[in-house]
């Protein structure tokens, strides 16, 4: 049986979405971490198991996926960030040019919208009652 969609779905489908978009955007980063990688993928793929969980049986336990999906964001951003403080310290300094950060600050802007979704929809129902 299918389970009716809400408002909290859309949102949670979005944020995966733009999970996927900031994850192919960290390939381009000067500095990247594999375990940002991992929370991030970790993050995108929970997010599609709960869509596809509330979809097809319409089970609660959706409903916890953006929340969990959130924090693995989180891990990722912070993650990827530990290994471009030196690079955004050389920047700060002038021994960088700008245009090498640029990469990574699309990434994290994508990564931050992505997480801010995540977030909305812990708050929002994914399965109707």
């Amino acid at each position: 049986m299918k389970a009716k969609k809400s408002v909290g779905f859309f949102v949670l489908a979005a944020a995966a979405v733009v999970s996927v978009i900031s994850i192919i955007l960290y390939g381009s980063a000067m500095n990247k971490a594999t375990s940002a990688y991992g929370f991030m993928i970790a993050a995108a793929v929970v997010a599609c198991a709960a869509l596809v969980l509330g979809a097809v049986s319409g089970n609660k336990l959706a409903n916890w996926g953006g929340a969990l999906a959130a924090v693995l964001m989180m891990a990722g951003l912070g993650w990827s960030l530990t290994v471009m403080v030196d690079a955004i310290g050389y920047v700060i300094s002038g021994l960088y040019q700008f245009s090498l950060l640029q990469s990574y600050i699309t990434f994290a802007v994508c990564g931050g919208i992505a997480w801010l979704l995540f977030l909305v929809s812990s708050f929002m129902s994914v399965v109707k009652e």
